[in-house]
């Protein structure tokens, strides 16, 4: 009787579940604590005074802190090791999101939201060394785990914060940032406890010092512009979708748009689970993805009615595979030692392009009173994105 090699063994199973579980826990934290805000913008206007100005900058202000956090992260990796270093993150993101439920104002709220981020960015840089060291030869699915995990945790966020706050907390409603956390000390152990079954992780050395993003590298450049192009949509998509929808006199539209958008996003995240792997190292797929991305932008622009509503779903998916693939790449792209260096370069400059890619858009839309304009920094990013996918993924280590 022949043996069915394509089932794996028990122990292994258990082990690549385990991971996989680790992995989603892990990355469902990644945003979290960062779309807490939006639903709470009400009360932070009306019970501590934040201006719109100030509601804007706490929401945008984890981004810029992921960019200067990465340089960190890159360093603490190859000191201290990768479970220190997840451990870190875990405990400064939490901390940093639960010193924002004390009343102190304007400026406290800001210094624990940059304490946030960079609790943040320790994780994210850390995460793609997890799924290379757990799963070696499934990178894509691990990949795509832990983004969807990142999707649940922005939809938790966005949709469940305010029923909580209104239900559960009343005039206490500042006490949501610490709640959202609070499960943190539970997975912390977990990963401790977890990775004593794991593939073992990479020791830092103490004589490790500072290292900057290598500017010469050319893989670098390439996957700050596919990073730029990935999240460039999605905040674009986000941000400009109530505009678009109010100057069309469809504002109804904008919680079943909204909806449609981020669902497809997790069904592209599942389905991506089981196929990123077959498409991971292949050009084609990679810039059709991009470019279906960019052709539902027309589609969010100009199509009448309700339709609108099936376009953000369309733009959601492909939006959501493109950054599926551009987190994977890095570990895919170079060995273990690398990687961290690696990262630091993507996620310092990228979130600084995405960055100013918004604030353009924003201006381009003010100045000429157009929301497709918004989109313009976006589509330029898209395109040098194709452009450099090919030559990206020929110099793979």
């Amino acid at each position: 009787m022949t043996q069915d090699t394509t089932t794996p063994p028990p122990s292994e199973l258990r082990q690549a579940l385990l991971a996989y579980g680790l992995l989603w826990c892990l990355g469902l934290y990644l945003r979290l604590t960062v779309l807490v805000v939006p639903p709470l913008i009400p009360q932070l206007k009306a019970v501590l005074g934040f201006t719109s100005s100030e509601v804007a900058i706490a929401t945008s202000l984890p981004l810029v802190t992921l960019a200067f956090g990465a340089l960190l992260a890159g360093w603490l990796l190859a000191r201290v090791g990768t479970l220190p270093s997840m451990l870190l993150g875990l405990a400064v993101m939490a901390l940093g999101s639960a010193l924002r439920s004390l009343p102190e104002g304007f400026t406290a709220f800001m210094l624990a939201t940059v304490l946030m981020g960079v609790g943040i960015a320790f994780m994210q840089t850390a995460m793609p060394v997890l799924a290379k060291l757990w799963a070696p030869g499934r990178i894509g699915r691990a990949s795509a785990v832990y983004t969807n995990g990142l999707l649940v945790g922005e939809l938790l966020a966005a949709g469940a914060t305010g029923p909580l706050a209104a239900a559960w907390l009343g005039a206490h409603w500042q006490w949501a940032f610490a709640l959202w956390v609070a499960p943190v000390p539970l997975l912390m152990l977990a990963l401790i406890v977890g990775c004593r079954q794991l593939p073992a992780m990479a020791n830092g050395s103490r004589s490790a010092s500072l290292t900057l993003p290598n500017v010469r590298d050319g893989r670098t450049w390439r996957l700050v512009a596919l990073l730029g192009a990935a999240a460039a949509l999605y905040f674009t998509g986000n941000v400009f979708l109530p505009p678009l929808l109010e100057a069309s006199a469809r504002l109804d539209l904008l919680a079943p748009s909204l909806t449609a958008l981020n669902g497809a996003q997790m069904l592209s995240s599942a389905l991506l689970i089981f196929y990123a792997d077959r498409l991971m190292g292949r050009s084609r797929p990679l810039i059709g993805i991009t470019a279906l991305a960019l052709l539902a932008l027309p589609l969010m622009l100009w199509l009448p009615g309700g339709h609108v509503v099936w376009a953000a779903g369309v733009f959601g998916f492909f939006t959501s595979a493109l950054f599926i693939f551009v987190l994977a790449l890095p570990a895919w792209l170079v060995r273990l030692e690398a990687l961290p260096r690696l990262m630091a370069g993507m996620l310092f400059f990228g979130y600084l392009l995405v960055f100013g890619i918004t604030v353009v858009g924003g201006w381009l839309n003010d100045l000429s009173g157009t929301v497709a304009l918004a989109f313009l920094p976006t589509l330029l990013i898209s395109l040098v994105a194709m452009a450099v996918t090919p030559r990206l993924l020929a110099s793979r280590q």
